[in-house]
């Protein structure tokens, strides 16, 4: 098994797992599905990064239990600040805001959805990937053409994302 392509299988399962986590929690809270999120296509890439670093984390430090949970309530929590910060800065869009919650950070992290993170990425590691790491294994040849036909999808709306929010800030800068 080549580690970097399964690392991107992860990453384009998982960003597309947040979409829907998103979806589901969106329309739990207000009764409707999200309308605006930064890519235009189903997949919110903070939680692909998020659980391919942890999977590659588990591998280092799979009998280090209470290490794999701290790394479960770090490294989401430090994806979203840094996925916040330059989301507000680079192209002056606010997708989310803990401001109104206690113990937050910033408004761009809060304890509340840390430990949300904590709970759904350590159960992730241990009850889904092993099943994602079994199919991968015999279906790896399959999936690598799926990988590819769907990374460069991810890049194009990526790309056609950046260069129209840079376009809006021009435009409302001049």
């Amino acid at each position: 098994m080549n580690l970097i392509n399964y690392t991107l299988f992860n990453f384009i399962i998982y960003s597309f797992i947040g979409w829907i986590i998103e979806e589901v929690y969106c329309f739990c809270i207000t009764g409707k599905f999200k309308e605006d999120g930064f890519l235009i296509g189903p997949f919110k890439p903070m939680y692909g990064i998020t659980v391919s670093i942890l999977i590659i984390l588990k591998n280092y430090f799979s009998d280090y239990t209470t290490l794999i949970l701290i790394f479960c309530f770090f490294t989401p929590s430090i994806i979203e600040y840094i996925s916040g910060y330059l989301l507000r800065e680079i192209f002056n869009k606010v997708y989310w805001d803990y401001s109104n919650l206690k113990y937050n950070f910033k408004g761009l992290v809060s304890l509340k959805f840390s430990i949300s993170w904590t709970l759904m990425t350590f159960f992730g590691l241990k009850y889904i990937e092993p099943s994602l790491l079994n199919m991968f294994i015999r279906n790896e040849a399959m999936l690598i053409k799926l990988i590819v036909f769907l990374l460069v999808y991810l890049l194009v709306d990526f790309y056609i994302t950046v260069h129209n929010l840079l376009e809006i800030n021009r435009v409302n800068n001049m």
